[in-house]
């Protein structure tokens, strides 16, 4: 009875945590006049040049877009963006409203805005550059010239920054409560160990997360950084926590199993 109690709290308390990770995120907005209808795709486009690995990749969920000529298209170095980098979330499919927003660490600071057509038509502006942090820009459709822009909120580098590193932070601290409180669960003690064991593997996950592109495109690399994290986990409470080990190694697998669904909830 206890340990349902625990977990009831458990999860009242993660909304707390993820609202307090609510703060501003990085995001690009636009607006399209002279168009019609929904049967069109729009993506920003980025230069790619130091992501080789990401320009035949594509993001799993927009895998039934790989033929479509808005991902075959390139200019030089120049890719459509959403399609290959999963931490650039953007609605690319058409509306109503012809408003499309795109948000999160992916948003270039320099890019082009890219549509397809109905009939496979394909229609590139100019190079835009992003002058604040949430920046508003509207796009005519008839010849792709920039017809409007909003510059308001604007952040410095240094601001944008530490912004970055207190969602990440927010991440990690979540990440690190949630293993401890399942700890709780297991009663394994030494609860210190299993946060800095935590912090470490974490760290090193967010990293490759950031820096290596292919963690970026698809699901399956982070899966494959997620064994052998389970496995070096296991093996240092094992070592350190000297406890039953069906016990730890049913710890190691939940937790992970866990914190790795919120990461993709989150």
């Amino acid at each position: 009875m206890k340990k349902i109690k625990f977990l009831f709290i458990l999860l009242l308390l993660i909304p707390t945590f993820v609202l307090a990770d609510t703060g501003p995120k990085p995001s690009i907005t636009v607006k399209l006049k002279n168009i019609e209808g929904t049967d069109y795709l729009i993506d920003l486009m980025s230069n790619f040049s130091n992501q080789e690995s990401l320009i035949d990749g594509i993001v799993d969920r927009y895998t039934d877009y790989k033929e479509r000529e808005i991902y075959k298209y390139h200019e030089d170095n120049w890719y459509a963006t959403s399609l290959r980098n999963s931490i650039l979330w953007g609605n690319i499919e058409g509306n109503d409203n012809h408003v499309h927003e795109f948000r999160y660490f992916g948003v270039p600071n320099e890019f082009k805005i890219i549509i397809e057509l109905s009939d496979g038509t394909i229609k590139v502006s100019k190079k835009v550059k992003k002058t604040a942090y949430n920046f508003d820009i509207t796009i005519d459709v008839n010849d792709m010239r920039v017809v409007g822009e909003s510059s308001n909120n604007e952040y410095t580098e240094d601001e944008e920054y530490l912004n970055h590193v207190d969602i990440y932070v927010g991440v990690l601290t979540l990440t690190i409560l949630v293993e401890v409180g399942i700890a709780l669960i297991f009663k394994t003690k030494k609860y210190h160990i299993i946060a800095l064991v935590n912090l470490l593997t974490n760290v090193c996950l967010q990293l490759l997360m950031i820096n290596i592109s292919a963690f970026s495109s698809s699901i399956l690399y982070f899966v494959l950084i997620e064994i052998p994290i389970i496995v070096i986990e296991g093996i240092l409470y094992l070592e350190i926590l000297k406890i039953d080990k069906k016990k730890i190694i049913l710890y190691t697998v939940i937790a992970n199993l866990v914190t790795a669904l919120l990461t993709f909830v989150l």
